[in-house]
């Protein structure tokens, strides 16, 4: 009897739904999302060299910078002080950026000239002292104390300086003068004592910010500013008396800006959103050309997306920002359309897929540059991408 041989079922392996395959490319979006964290950390720990570097180059130069309102003492050390009816202040200002190694320092040198009057009718001392509080360590350059038409050279504590002024036959409004040369970084404050005041802060700066007390007037335009502060004390009242402890406070704050580190940890801020746009449009390639794209392919596209960060971050530390973003996104753009152009096998896709790559990457940038309109800008954007793909499904023969 022939043997009767039973037919080989074959098990045909069903393609993957779109549903199915969406999630999935869902689930490794935020895998991938793990990888940004591992780049955030190493932005983390470069920023904070950075910063230590930074303050080192700072405090070699001079540090912040606080002046006080000018005082008569008895003594420089005394709590007993005479202040002003008036006080004018005018410091110019410019800034410039120090290096060591890849690492950078903002710093600035300032031109400051103090004038006003004492009312001297209740001084019965033969000779009194005039105290200036501003460190002595950061003056390069002191012009001799004019009082009573009259000049004295200065003498310095450690904290302060100091003239010995002749307090008999003196007018009853002694007028003063003085200026000098001094460095800093970070910040320019001014302290005011008088009963009337003009505080003046002018330079050149890339991102100057008033702080304090605001001020009556400012101008930024440029790297140029100015920013003018105007006190008098109510009728009646003397300044420190009415304010008794609460010293008015002006000044200026002299940063870097959004310096390389802050602008690569903004741009992290967006990398789901350039990854999940990106799976979009290749998703809809795949559908588009019914070529069936794996999941480890589309690994390596997102692995991709998240070294551009990394390259980011490196070229940012030996270049501007603007030119790094370019070279990387350059290099993320032709690595991503290329890659997807030999997979398909279609030059189209490859162009499709790059041109939409550049436009992501140039809208980011845009984000990035305008702080004060990024979230209505990407707001729209994701609200046009969302709309283009809903449109694009509508093609799909489920």
């Amino acid at each position: 009897m022939d043997n009767i041989q039973t037919p080989v079922q074959v098990q045909v392996k069903r393609p993957m739904t779109y549903g199915t395959k969406a999630l999935l490319l869902g689930l490794q979006c935020c895998l991938l999302m793990i990888g940004t964290l591992v780049v955030w950390v190493i932005l983390d720990s470069r920023e904070g060299l950075s910063d230590k570097v930074a303050g080192q180059i700072a405090k070699e130069w001079g540090g912040k910078v606080e002046i006080a309102t000018p005082t008569i003492q008895e003594n420089p050390d005394t709590a007993v002080r005479l202040y002003p009816e008036t006080f004018n202040c005018k410091a110019t200002v410019e800034t410039q950026t120090l290096h060591r190694s890849i690492y950078e320092a903002e710093v600035f040198n300032a031109r400051v000239a103090i004038s006003g009057s004492f009312n001297t009718d209740k001084v019965a001392a033969d000779s009194m002292y005039v105290r200036l509080t501003v460190n002595p360590g950061q003056i390069v350059k002191l012009s001799p104390l004019t009082i009573g038409g009259k000049s004295i050279n200065w003498e310095q504590s450690d904290s302060y300086i100091y003239a010995k002024i002749d307090a008999t036959a003196q007018p009853d409004t002694l007028e003063f003068a003085t200026d000098f040369d001094i460095h800093g970084s970070s910040s320019l404050y001014i302290k005011d004592m008088a009963d009337a005041s003009s505080i003046s802060i002018e330079g050149e700066a890339g991102h100057p910010s008033f702080s304090g007390i605001l001020p009556n007037q400012r101008s930024v335009q440029g790297r140029n500013f100015s920013a003018l502060w105007e006190f008098e004390t109510p009728v009646g009242a003397k300044k420190a008396e009415y304010h008794h402890y609460d010293i008015p406070e002006v000044g200026a704050k002299f940063l870097v800006g959004v310096d390389r580190y802050q602008k690569v940890s903004r741009a992290l801020k967006y990398a789901f959103i350039i990854i999940v746009l990106t799976f979009m449009s290749v998703f809809d390639a795949e559908i588009m050309m019914k070529r069936n794209i794996p999941l480890l392919n589309y690994f390596l596209i997102g692995a991709a997306l998240v070294i551009f960060y990394t390259l980011l971050l490196s070229f940012s530390e030996h270049a501007s920002f603007g030119v790094a973003y370019l070279i990387a996104s350059a290099m993320t753009v032709l690595l991503i359309s290329g890659y997807l152009w030999r997979m398909l096998r279609s030059r189209n896709v490859g162009l499709v897929i790059g041109s939409i790559l550049t436009a992501i990457y140039g809208c980011c940038y845009i984000l990035l540059s305008l702080e004060s309109y990024a979230l209505l800008l990407g707001s729209l954007i994701l609200f046009i991408s969302l709309a283009a793909m809903m449109y694009g499904s509508l093609h799909i023969k489920h």
